[in-house]
């Protein structure tokens, strides 16, 4: 194409871009954006083959500050092109920045090579930008557009014959509702996609229109719910059977088709179906239930049964109720099925509540769930937690789910695929679910509570706490959820306090593990070490602030540990770190051993206390290695405290030499040097431990251990007599008696990590005075 050819359609669509934009749309869309958008937009309507659609998808240059993409896609001008790209854009989750359609008219050579502007065809060349999404979701929009567009254009060619079908079909239908609604959807209330003439024989000649004679992911309807349809009108089933296709629509809307299903027969044996593949206009889903027909009979059928006056109060409801339910729906429905949906409508209107109806369709391949919610308790959140559990529990994928919301009320209208082993479940055991998870927060934390402890004190709690969460919170978790938080906030004693639950997960899941706090948040450089420390990955965070006086803060963390986590005593491994977060406790990587040996917190900070003591008398090996030795050896580490324990702990009766064995045997296991030397140094300090207040209330506050220095190797001299080695996670102190009868003293040191030498030194002082 010449390139003055070509500058004339970028000039002429810089011109057309800004020409009939919708409000909003040219916002941000300056003079350099334009000639960029129309030069993209000409290159590539340069050259297309004719009858079929030109598309473009990259990112925005890198010169471009925002971080979209561009879609330009070049096609003969016709209905439905701008609202099937965008919902199938939607159907990939990709967001819309900017769309414009100009529509130009464009002469091209028998080779689709463009060859003169604002003259020849008209031709829809449309602008997007959109949602960055990476290279292979690019491909993938790429083929589901070009898929979709040739769906669009052979629904719209065939549309005269689409027509012609089911006018014919029509005229095979004796005169009553069936036909007359084959009349009222043929007349522009039904947009007609394709078409399929089926012969389960030899009988006639199988024929396809529209998006029929288009390859298609699923078929329009399966082999087999055609013969259960046949069998249905050979048991007397009226024409037409209303259905719903498993095949989504690419074009207009991407919802599930609309079918509308006519036997053929051969003589009087059903031989075929004539099936009618479209969608509902929303002319006929918003129309009075008196103008469509089968729904009108059925309205007349149940105010007789009932005795509503269509014109007094009972009637007027009834009516309203079947505006409200789609039509696309509840024209196919049964009489039982309707009565059921539209009556439990009704009774919705005066007295808005949680309710459920589950409808079957005609041939048991969908399940049709409707949930009417208050229509303040409608939530993102609360439309996926029931659209889950009703997959659960119909053992049913959701196809398609719709919300339509009224003054008062809200209605989701699920549609489930029961076709792979799917139930009709219990509605009533639904229904009061359903009213569970969407009564008030308040009193559903109540209830939740009343479940958890006794109700005086649920009462309380919830009175205390329950109304302090905020919605973020509340539409991520379940009032259960909230009682459990609560009861844990309630023990905080302070703001130096802190709680701490590990959620329960599935194996190899990622774990959820919360910290709970009074007064201010808890800053992650407080939390994430002792996290780590405790051998957690954490992978994220979520805190909850409650809007109350209390200021509380719930943090949930994401975490990730390893499989021996599960098997660590729950409320043991909680008040581990929760003690390490208050202080009480030292955050290092001896807390590892509590999850990766399976030690106890009290085992944990007495290996600590004696490492501080070797240290001190000249170990020279780290912390983490001193813990990597514990943890590559966790029966020597348990046979440890099992001999301390032996020995100091009144409670014990068992023989220390036993335990020595253990440790022994367990050290002839171990290989590498330095694990055996750090091994040994710890049974030799435990050996030469003569007394202790371990095992003593006050060894909670601090441990002290009496030692026979000479029983315990490489000491440097001169060697004490005695010495007590004190510890806790505040201070550390040493005692050394050179004899029986010693002077004694105290003395403050800065020496944090080699006072002993020092205190050492003043003993010799001692001696030699």
């Amino acid at each position: 194409m010449p390139k003055t050819t070509l500058k004339s359609l970028s000039d002429a669509l810089a011109v057309r871009l800004t020409k009939g934009a919708l409000p909003g749309e040219l916002q941000g869309f300056g003079e350099a954006e334009r000639a960029a958008a129309a030069s993209f937009v000409a290159a590539t309507a340069e050259e297309r083959t004719p009858g079929t659609a030109k598309i473009a998808l990259e990112p925005l240059p890198a010169t471009d500050p925002r971080r979209l993409m561009r879609l330009a896609i070049v096609n003969d001008d016709m209905p439905f092109l701008v609202d099937s790209i965008a919902a199938t854009i939607g159907a990939h989750d990709v967001s819309i920045d900017r769309i414009i359609h100009p529509v130009l008219k464009i002469t091209r050579d028998s080779d689709g090579a463009l060859t003169q502007v604002d003259d020849g065809n008209a031709e829809s060349m449309i602008y997007i930008e959109l949602e960055r999404v990476d290279a292979r979701e690019r491909r993938d929009l790429v083929v589901e557009l070009a898929k979709n567009l040739e769906d669009v254009r052979a629904a719209v060619s065939d549309w005269q014959a689409l027509e012609a079908a089911m006018s014919a079909d029509i005229a095979t239908l004796p005169e009553g509702e069936g036909s007359a609604l084959l009349a009222w959807l043929l007349d522009r209330k039904m947009t007609l996609l394709g078409h399929e003439t089926w012969w389960a024989d030899a009988s006639g000649e199988n024929r396809a229109l529209g998006i029929a004679r288009n390859p298609q992911p699923v078929p329009i309807l399966a082999e087999a719910s055609r013969r259960l349809a046949m069998q249905w009108f050979e048991d007397g089933g009226e024409a037409p059977l209303l259905l719903k296709s498993n095949l989504i629509s690419g074009v207009h809307r991407h919802v599930p088709l609309d079918l509308a299903l006519v036997p053929l027969r051969d003589g009087a044996r059903v031989a075929g179906l004539s099936i009618h593949a479209g969608l509902w206009t929303s002319a006929a889903l918003l129309a009075a239930p008196e103008d469509v027909p089968v729904l009108r009979a059925r309205l007349a059928e149940l105010e007789t049964k009932f005795g509503f006056d269509p014109k007094g109060h009972t009637g007027k409801a009834l009516t309203h109720a079947l505006v409200a339910l789609p039509h696309d729906l509840v024209t196919g429905f049964t009489r039982e099925s309707l009565e059921n949906v539209a009556l439990t409508a009704m009774s919705l209107a005066d007295r808005p509540r949680p309710k459920l109806a589950l409808v079957r369709s005609t041939l048991g391949r969908h399940l049709f769930a409707f949930v009417w919610l208050p229509r303040d308790d409608l939530t993102t959140a609360r439309r996926l937690a029931i659209g889950d559990m009703l997959a659960e529990v119909a053992n049913a994928s959701i196809l398609n789910w719709s919300i339509a919301v009224d003054d008062t009320i809200a209605l989701i209208r699920y549609t489930l695929d029961l076709r792979e082993g799917g139930v009709l479940p219990d509605a009533d055991a639904l229904d009061t679910r359903i009213a569970r998870m969407v009564r008030g927060w308040v009193p559903a934390v109540e209830a939740a509570l009343v479940e958890q402890t006794d109700a005086p004190r649920a009462a309380r709690l919830a009175l205390r706490w329950a109304a302090g969460f905020p919605q973020n919170y509340r539409n991520v978790s379940t009032p259960a959820e909230a009682g459990e938080d609560i009861q844990r906030l309630a023990a905080l004693e302070n703001e130096s306090a802190r709680g701490v639950r590990l959620i329960p997960t599935a194996p190899g899941e990622d774990r959820h593990l919360k910290i709970y706090k009074l007064g201010n948040a808890l800053p992650l450089s407080d939390a994430v070490p002792v996290l780590e420390n405790f051998g957690f990955r954490v992978i994220g965070e979520l805190p909850t602030r409650l809007q109350d006086e209390s200021n509380a803060f719930v943090h949930e963390f994401i975490v990730e540990s390893n499989d021996a986590a599960s098997q660590v005593d729950t409320a043991v491994l909680e008040g581990a770190i929760a003690a390490v977060l208050e202080g009480a406790a030292e955050n290092d990587a001896f807390n590892r051993l509590i999850i990766e040996v399976g030690v106890s917190p009290q085992a944990v900070v007495l290996f600590r206390a004696w490492f501080r003591y070797l240290r001190q008398a000249g170990l020279t090996y780290g912390l983490t290695t001193v813990v990597d030795a514990l943890r590559r050896a966790p029966r020597v580490a348990e046979a440890l405290i099992a001999r301390f324990a032996a020995v100091h702990d009144p409670a014990q009766d068992r023989d220390p030499a036993e335990t020595d064995t253990a440790i022994e045997a367990g050290l002839d296991a171990v290989t590498a040097i330095d694990d055996d030397r750090i091994l040994r140094a710890f049974h030799a300090m435990i050996a030469a431990t003569l007394r202790t207040n371990a095992f003593t209330p006050a060894g909670a506050e601090a441990l002290a251990f009496k030692l026979d220095s000479h029983r315990i190797p490489g000491l440097p001299a001169p060697v004490p007599w005695r010495e007590i080695w004190v510890y806790s996670p505040r201070i550390e102190g040493i005692h050394l008696r050179a004899g029986p009868v010693a002077r004694g003293g105290l003395r403050w040191s800065d020496r944090r990590d080699d006072f002993r030498t020092e205190i050492l030194g003043l003993m010799k002082a001692q001696r030699v005075k």
